[in-house]
């Protein structure tokens, strides 16, 4: 065997065992979460196992189906990723109405989350370009 053979058989050896562990993670869950970073998890697996067929075999063969699969893996990140933010940002509009509510019960006496402070001396008082 050639050194580079030893390296894509050792290789080879950490990509089994890291399929085992994210297909377990993928069946565990327990939030769906868990299971998208599984599924990326596993794609990725996938194309290094196909690179390493190919510097195996020493064929650019396969190349076309890591393009696919790259994009595949991306678009779910990101997919994932727009789903999670969308629950993030109702969750904050919820939190900023609440704190706006809590604002205007006291009084004005404190400034709502996510909005400056006025400068001292009130509006248009305090800094540049702001007279």
């Amino acid at each position: 065997m050639t050194p580079s053979q030893v390296i894509v058989a050792i290789a080879a050896v950490i990509l089994v065992i890291a399929a085992v562990l994210a297909f377990v993670r993928l069946a565990k869950g327990p939030t769906g979460l868990d299971r998208g970073i599984a599924s990326d998890v596993l794609i990725a697996v996938l194309i290094a196992s196909i690179c390493a067929h190919a510097v195996w075999f020493r064929t650019s063969v396969a190349l076309i189906i890591i393009l696919v699969l790259s994009l595949v893996g991306f678009t779910t990140a990101v997919g994932l990723a727009r789903l999670i933010t969308g629950a993030t940002a109702r969750e904050r509009s919820f939190l900023e109405a609440e704190a706006r509510a809590a604002y205007e019960r006291h009084g004005g006496a404190q400034s709502p989350v996510g909005e400056p402070t006025p400068p001292p001396g009130g509006p248009g008082k305090g800094g540049a370009g702001h007279d």
